[in-house]
């Protein structure tokens, strides 16, 4: 009675669990690269974070727009000050200097007309923004890269799941062969034996494949923002990613992380060139007007002044040179930068290259092995059949063709894999999935 009620709750546990289990949708790994670039968290983080800095251009631009700024003051003093031309023996009105209770009022427009940071900021603000939108690309790449290789993962062990599953049912063929020859007097036990073992083994592959794929398929929904999951293996595979480029071509030089390097030294140069120029002067016109609750002398409460301001810096304790000196610093350290990246990205290329040359020579080979090895099964079986070969036979052979299988699905997901990741060293991985 405790054991039905047991099962009785695993039952329930499991139909709930697949209950909750979210409906993947099978799409093809183009797609899946597509929803990614389109959708995915990381992706939109990193176009997040490439938008902060393009604002900077736009603060750069404000150098030049006009400042608008309106004041209002009400002031009541205890002191109130009057003018009095009769305590000095001259006849006219009592004028009022400040009345104790005064109003006012100030409408000033400042345009700049010439400015350093006018002329050299909004350059120096695209180059930097030029360089975070590569970065964002180059985070893009990854995120694609990461999303082919967990796809084809996924399809490598249905593969691999697939040979499984047929090594059980040719186990479980087995087992009824042994079981009906000992039945005969024809085998001994061990020829059974052997078959349940086989049988064990292919059971406990199958559940240890579908674990691996159990984990990665939430790694691929958090990649492409929904739940999906891979076509059949030898389905869908194909993003249609061009062939690599020749080495005279420099291919290297079109990915992003170079181009985000590039555009940082751009950056730099002119935050130098900018420094070289900090002397020039400022120039700017004021238009201010005035109210006063007060007349005063003026006789007037409202009034306006037209004002050129100009502003020559001539020395500021240095700020100038030091300024100019770390700029120089900045920019011999975004050169080395860019050698450097050149370097990691010219190596990365060539050892993504010689990789996918690597797999294609594998998965021809373990092809080829796999043809031999199912045909020698077949042999071994019709041998065995006749009362020529041994189980001990039959079972070496089933092994064979089992691992000649296996190898072949994990080569071929590899050469896919090689294959994206020579277009993610070549720059063109989005390019090619979004034609």
């Amino acid at each position: 009675m405790n054991l039905i009620r047991v099962f009785l709750a695993l039952s329930v546990l499991l139909a709930t669990g697949a209950t909750a289990e979210p409906q993947r949708r099978a799409v093809p790994l183009r797609e899946a690269l597509q929803l990614a670039a389109k959708q995915g968290p990381d992706v939109a983080a990193a176009r997040a974070q490439a938008a902060i800095t393009r604002v900077g251009v736009e603060r750069a631009f404000t150098a030049w727009k006009p400042d608008l700024t309106a004041t209002g003051t009400f002031d009541h003093t205890s002191a109130p000050q009057e003018f009095n031309p009769a305590a000095l023996g001259l006849s006219g009105p009592i004028l009022t200097i400040v009345a104790p209770t005064s109003r006012y009022g100030t409408l000033q427009l400042n345009q700049p007309f010439l400015t350093p940071e006018g002329l050299f900021q909004p350059g120096i603000a695209r180059s930097f923004a030029e360089a975070a939108d590569r970065g964002a690309d180059e985070s893009r790449e990854q995120v694609l890269l990461s999303v082919a290789r967990t796809y084809l993962t996924l399809q490598g062990i249905d593969g691999l799941l697939a040979a499984a599953q047929d090594a059980e049912k040719v186990a479980l063929r087995r087992e009824e062969d042994a079981k009906a020859r000992i039945a005969a007097g024809t085998a001994i036990e061990i020829d059974l034996l052997r078959a349940q073992s086989d049988t064990a083994s292919a059971r406990a592959q199958i559940a240890s494949l579908i674990g691996q794929r159990e984990s990665l398929l939430p790694l691929l929904e958090a990649l492409i923002g929904e739940p999906v999951a891979p076509l059949p293996a030898g389905q869908g595979s194909d993003a249609g990613l061009g062939q690599p480029a020749d080495e005279g071509a420099q291919p290297w030089e079109r990915t992003y992380t170079v181009r985000s390097a590039i555009a940082q030294v751009a950056g730099a140069d002119k935050s130098v060139t900018y420094d070289d120029f900090l002397w020039l002067p400022s120039v700017a016109g004021v238009a201010k007007g005035s109210y006063n609750s007060n007349a005063g002398f003026t006789g007037a409460n409202t009034y306006y002044d037209l004002i050129v301001n100009v502003s020559i810096p001539l020395y500021d304790r240095g700020a100038r040179y030091a300024q100019r000196h770390e700029d120089q610093a900045r920019l011999q350290q975004a050169m080395a930068n860019l050698a450097s990246t050149r370097a990691r990205a010219k190596a990365n290329w060539q050892g993504a290259r010689a990789n996918l040359t690597s797999s294609q020579a594998v998965l021809e080979q373990t092809e080829a092995q796999y043809r031999v090895a199912k045909r020698a099964q077949q042999q071994i079986d019709v041998s065995a059949r006749a009362g020529v070969s041994t189980s001990l036979d039959l079972q070496v052979a089933d092994q064979n063709r089992f691992q000649a299988q296996s190898s072949a699905a994990q080569a071929r997901a590899n050469v896919d894999i090689r294959r994206a990741e020579v277009a993610a060293a070549e720059g063109r991985l989005y390019f090619d999935v979004s034609k």
